[in-house]
């Protein structure tokens, strides 16, 4: 709700202001546009924190989506990216509103069209701080630099292999791999075991299901959350039951932001 005092105030919120990203968001869009405007923010979360969903940079994209709207102040998309980046290297894409293909720290991104799958996801009961799996492994050392002609060859290959990927669960060989790698999933299983347990807990439950899966299980970002891209709709009702304090859900993806519409090119 926007505020005519200039005042900006997270309601209901756990952490201090100069900690709150959502805050943060706001009183950076209202220090560099130079607004007298304030806003009382009210954040409804539906995934878990500590899970490597983006959630916290997701909240900081459409804070700065919203309030330049909300206090008109007409930043261009590539203006907010900008303020976005000092809030964190993944809050831009959030900004650019599409699948991309991400280089630098995640600032340089170019559009990719992608299938709009749905994905299964579970979340173990504990969850992992992103300094620490970061802290934990050398990415400029081990990481294996990618590029997107390599992406768009592997993209190819798996929209002509529709028929190899029909096989329930991982048991056939044909299965076309997922492209690339998560190069923070094993410093994460090192520090939580419960992220490979959940891995093992996904694919299992799917195979006895029936659920088709196009790739096997990954974690998400920094974790602990892990996922896997469904193939069919066989898998509801098989994350009932999951072990205490779990959560899992099957969700579809977007292609574009649902608030893209909302800034100037």
């Amino acid at each position: 709700m926007r505020r005519d005092d200039g005042h900006i105030r997270r309601l209901g919120a756990a952490e201090l202001p100069e900690h709150d990203l959502c805050v943060r968001a706001a009183v950076l869009l209202q220090q560099t546009a130079g607004c007298r405007l304030g806003v009382d923010i009210q954040l409804r979360k539906s995934i878990p924190q500590q899970a490597g969903l983006g959630g916290g940079s997701s909240d900081a994209a459409t804070v700065l989506i919203g309030l330049n709207r909300l206090w008109g102040l007409n930043l261009s998309r590539a203006g907010l990216m900008r303020l976005a980046l000092q809030l964190g290297a993944d809050v831009p894409v959030f900004i650019f509103g599409r699948n991309a293909w991400a280089q630098g720290v995640g600032e340089e991104l170019q559009a990719v069209d992608l299938p709009t799958p749905l994905w299964v996801v579970v979340h173990p009961a504990r969850g992992l701080s992103t300094h620490a799996v970061f802290s934990a492994f050398d990415l400029t050392s081990a990481a294996t630099a990618e590029k997107i002609s390599g992406f768009a060859e592997w993209l190819n290959t798996t929209r002509n292999s529709a028929t190899r990927n029909s096989a329930p669960g991982l048991k056939e060989p044909a299965l076309v791999e997922m492209w690339g790698a998560n190069d923070l999933q094993q410093p994460a299983i090192a520090a939580e075991p419960e992220v490979g347990r959940a891995m093992a807990e996904l694919l299992a439950r799917m195979a006895r299901s029936g659920a088709k899966l196009r790739f096997a299980a990954r974690m998400s970002g920094s974790g602990s959350a892990v996922f896997a891209w469904l193939d069919s709709e066989g898998a509801h009702g098989a994350l009932d039951d999951l072990p205490a304090g779990w959560q899992g859900r099957v969700c579809s993806g977007l292609s574009r932001h649902p608030l893209q519409g909302w800034i100037d090119a």
